[in-house]
C-alpha cells in the first residue's frame, strides 16, 4: 500500500540523487526517489531497503509513495522535469535526526556496527563512507533515541564494489578487527535466511518499475540474478574477517 505525497518542500543537499523532501497524506514527511534516479536504483534501493528490514537492521521506514500528476505540474523545485508522476520510493524522516559524524560513533553499539558493515559487505555497498574529515556517511543519527538509521541503498549490489576501499573508508571500519568468527557466522545465516523473503520483496515492487506501458523490461534487474548473487557471491564472504 501507498501513501499519496501532498506537498513538495524542495530537495535534499546531499548524496548523488539529492531526494525530494514531500509530506504524505498519512502525516510523515519522506525523502522520495523518482524520476532523479535510474530504473535499476529504484528496484535496488527498495529491494536492498527491504532486506536490511527483514534483517533487523535499523533502517529509516521504507514507504511506497503517489506522486499525483497535479502535484507535478505545479512544483516550482530545483530540476522539476526529475519529479515524476507515479509511485515512487520514500524513505521516512527521522524526526529531528541529522547526518553521522563521526563523534556520534562512539555512541553505537558494536553489534550494530558489526551487523551493519557486514549487511554493506554482502550487499556489496560502498556507499558508506566517513572519515575525519566527513565524507557521504548515508547514516543518520537520531538524538532522542541515541541511535543510527541507515538510508540510500541505490549504490548496492556494485559490479566494480572495490573491496580494499570498502575496508579503508566504511564508516564502521574500527570495529572490523573485533569481529568474532562465531557471531559472524550466526548474523551471516541471518542474512542469508532474508533470501528466502526476496520473493515476497520483488512482489511489492511496482509494475511500472519494471515494465513501459508496452509491457518492455525497464530494468536490468531481476530477481533469479540478485538471489544468485546474493547466495554465491563473487566476493568470498569470510573476507570481512579480521587477519
Amino acid at each position: 500500500m501507498s501513501v499519496t505525497i501532498v506537498s513538495i518542500s524542495g530537495r535534499a543537499e546531499k548524496g548523488k540523487s539529492r531526494p525530494f523532501f514531500c509530506e504524505a497524506d498519512d502525516g510523515h514527511y519522506y525523502f522520495v526517489k523518482s524520476g532523479n534516479v535510474s530504473s535499476d536504483q529504484l528496484v535496488t534501493e527498495f529491494v536492498i531497503s527491504r532486506l536490511a528490514e527483514e534483517c533487523g537492521l535499523p533502517v529509516a521506514p521504507v514507504q511506497l509513495v503517489t506522486i499525483p500528476e497535479a502535484l507535478t505540474q505545479y512544483s516550482l523545485i530545483e530540476q522539476a522535469d526529475e519529479f515524476q508522476a507515479g509511485i515512487a520510493f520514500g524513505s521516512q524522516r527521522i524526526p529531528f535526526a541529522d547526518e553521522l559524524r563521526t563523534s556520534h560513533l562512539r555512541q553505537i553499539d558494536e553489534e550494530t556496527k558489526i551487523r551493519c558493515l557486514c549487511f554493506d559487505w554482502w550487499v556489496r555497498n560502498p556507499d558508506r563512507r566517513l572519515g575525519i574529515l566527513g565524507g557521504d556517511p548515508n547514516l543518520l543519527w537520531d538524538p532522542v533515541l541515541q541511535n543510527v538509521a541507515l538510508v540510500d541503498h541505490d549504490q548496492s549490489l556494485a559490479d566494480d564494489f572495490d573491496e580494499t576501499q570498502f575496508k579503508q573508508e566504511h564508516a564502521f571500519r574500527d570495529v572490523m578487527p573485533f569481529i568474532e568468527k562465531k557471531f559472524y557466522k550466526r548474523w551471516r545465516t541471518k542474512f542469508e535466511s532474508t533470501i528466502y523473503h526476496l520473493g515476497k520483496i520483488w512482489a511489492e515492487i511496482p509494475e511500472e518499475w519494471l515494465h513501459d506501458d508496452a509491457g518492455k523490461a525497464t530494468t536490468s534487474i531481476s530477481l533469479p540474478e540478485i538471489e544468485a548473487s546474493l547466495i554465491k557471491p563473487d566476493l568470498s564472504a569470510d573476507a570481512i574477517l579480521p587477519g
